[in-house]
């Protein structure tokens, strides 16, 4: 299961079994004590491979069993995307089929559901709810109302493209391990960025929409605190929520006061803090200190070394291994 928060690297487990209560075990292991399994067996395996960063997971699993799977409320969001195969789902009196190529919620996370399948390869995207508050929130102080699905199906081909590449780049970064997949804040950023590509490409009630507050408060007093929190905080994993309360305004009131008085975003603002955080460790670097560009990315939020670089080499004029080895 998820759980809020990150609590270190991620970790790899891998199962396998062709008996049914080892696969019941295993079910009620990963997804949580609501999820009741009836196996019919087939002589082939089950075979769970999991990546846990915390308040995500990504699974990939492959199915030879007759699973009939009877749940209870998650508490978290569920995606399925099946390579192989297709499963049945029922919830909040939806019933369909879901195939290759395609991706579903499987159910509301506050509602009871049930789904069947046979001889499936799937992807699944397990998320904690603390990560749709953290892109979701319209008030910092005010948490959101239940999350509901409006529809469990992508909204455009193109918002599901974007969640398909979404998962595809978390799962690489965990894969590559070394410091971008232990860093807090690279781990923080990819959990939102799941919420956020999830929330784009399945509609639901999670929508932040401007209010009048919202521009009457995108002056520049909500810009210079949200500024001096950004920088004394940088080094923290914080996203637009915190910024938000720390500058005494609405996510989308941050955003209105950054965009028209910098022309850039809340988290741009943040990742060039960190860029310039960045070039002060290398600069400071002495031979020998075990300092590397890769790590010093990592350390900052920078998860791909080459788009560091490139971000680097825009905004400096030169490669970070020039600053480090000056």
């Amino acid at each position: 299961m998820v759980t809020s928060g990150n609590h270190g690297p991620p970790t790899l487990t891998r199962f396998s079994t062709s008996d049914p209560a080892e696969a019941a075990h295993v079910y009620e292991t990963a997804y949580g004590r609501s999820v009741r399994l009836a196996a019919v067996p087939t002589g082939l395996p089950l075979r769970h491979d999991r990546w846990n960063a915390g308040a995500f997971c990504i699974d990939d699993v492959s199915i030879a069993l007759d699973l009939r799977v009877q749940a209870e409320p998650l508490g978290y969001v569920l995606l399925a995307a099946p390579r192989r195969g297709c499963f049945g789902r029922r919830c909040d009196g939806v019933d369909e089929m879901v195939g290759p190529g395609e991706v579903a919620v499987l159910y509301q996370p506050d509602l009871p559901g049930s789904s069947w399948s046979s001889d499936l390869d799937v992807t699944c995207v397990l998320l904690d709810l603390s990560l749709i508050d953290q892109v979701a929130r319209a008030d910092p102080d005010r948490p959101l109302a239940p999350l509901r699905f409006v529809s469990f199906r992508p909204i455009r081909a193109e918002a599901e493209w974007r969640w398909r590449q979404t998962v595809r780049y978390a799962e690489s970064v965990m894969a590559a391990g070394g410091a971008p997949g232990a860093s807090p804040l690279v781990l923080g950023g990819l959990g939102r960025l799941l919420a956020a590509a999830t929330l784009a490409a399945f509609p639901s009630n999670a929508l932040r929409e401007d209010r009048p507050c919202d521009r009457a408060d995108a002056h520049a007093g909500t810009l210079r605190r949200a500024i001096a929190f950004i920088e004394s905080a940088a080094g923290t994993d914080i996203g637009l929520v915190d910024i938000a309360r720390a500058a005494g305004a609405t996510p989308r009131a941050v955003q209105l006061a950054f965009r028209s008085q910098l022309g850039m975003t809340p988290l741009a603002y943040l990742r060039r803090v960190r860029l310039d955080l960045a070039r002060q460790e290398l600069s400071r670097a002495t031979p020998g200190d075990g300092t590397s560009v890769a790590a010093t990315a990592a350390r900052w939020g920078f998860a791909d070394p080459r788009r560091f670089a490139a971000r680097y080499l825009t905004t400096y004029g030169e490669l970070p291994g020039r600053t480090l080895h000056r």
